[in-house]
């Protein structure tokens, strides 16, 4: 047969003293055994700070999300159309390359911006 307890054991509880009453220490011998001092109740204040700081952590703005990238196709896209105004503004006489070159460093550096 176990011989642990089927019940669990009493414990004694302690009561928190009035802001009335006479302190424990004026009350009790000092020859006797000390029992477990009370629990000291924080003031409103404290426990209106404590609420505050748990309502911060919980309510703190999330992060702003990341703006959706563009897809390789998106961005060839932007570009063709960036490089074309180009080369009309030029009336076609500039080199292709070199307008696809601006063009690609317009739309990343357009697209730096919005990021930041």
């Amino acid at each position: 047969m176990s011989s642990k307890r089927k019940t669990p054991a009493r414990t004694k509880t302690t009561k928190v003293p009035s802001p009335l009453a006479a302190p424990a220490a004026a009350t009790q011998p000092e020859s006797a055994v000390s029992a477990p001092a009370a629990v000291e109740m924080p003031s409103p204040a404290v426990q209106l700070a404590r609420v505050a700081v748990q309502r911060a952590r919980v309510e703190a703005p999330k992060a702003e999300p990341p703006p959706p990238r563009l897809s390789r196709e998106e961005r060839h896209r932007l570009i063709a159309k960036v490089a074309y105004g180009y080369a009309e503004r030029a009336g076609f006489r500039n080199n292709p390359v070199e307008d696809w070159l601006n063009a690609e460093r317009e739309v990343d550096a357009r697209f730096e911006r919005l990021a930041s």
